[in-house]
Order: C-alpha cells, then structure tokens, then sequence
C-alpha cells in the first residue's frame, strides 16, 4: 500500500539561520531516502519534504530514523515532526 508522508523539519535550534532553503541539504537528503527499499519519491515541501512510500516496505517510524541517520553535517541537525501519512 502506497502513503505519502509530510514531515515538518525543525533544524533552527541546531543551525540558526538554515530557513531551510539550502539546496545542497535537500538533495544530500534526497539521495539518502532514495535508497531506501520501499521509497519512491521525495521532494521538498514548505518548511518541510514529503515522502511517498510504500508502508508494507518502509514505515514511518523507518523514515523518522533516516533523518537522524544522514551522513556528513546533517547528522542530527534535522528534526522531523511527521504531520501526515
């Protein structure tokens, strides 16, 4: 079954000044969730990404676990609020 999932990220508190409009954390996110079995678009959102993904392979709480998992300085700097699935 497909879902498509927002996420508000909240990476004020970590980099003040993000607004969240840099283009290379996007895309390094991007690539990121990409690989991820199950996963089958993602793309910024507002203040925010959605991604559509099937639940039967990857869950939400798989999803939450990626943002805390993203290589070189965006490790920990993202934090996700799921707002829908």
């Amino acid at each position: 079954m497909h879902s498509r999932s927002v996420f508000h990220l909240d990476c004020t508190a970590i980099i003040p000044d993000c607004g969240f409009v840099c283009a290379k954390c996007v895309e390094e996110m991007k690539v990121v969730f990409m690989r991820q079995a199950g996963v089958n678009k993602f793309y910024r959102n507002g203040n925010g990404v959605v991604v559509e993904h099937d639940v039967d392979v990857v869950g939400t709480d798989q999803l939450v676990a990626l943002f805390q998992d993203l290589p070189s300085f965006h490790e920990g700097a993202f934090v996700p609020t799921l707002i829908t699935s």
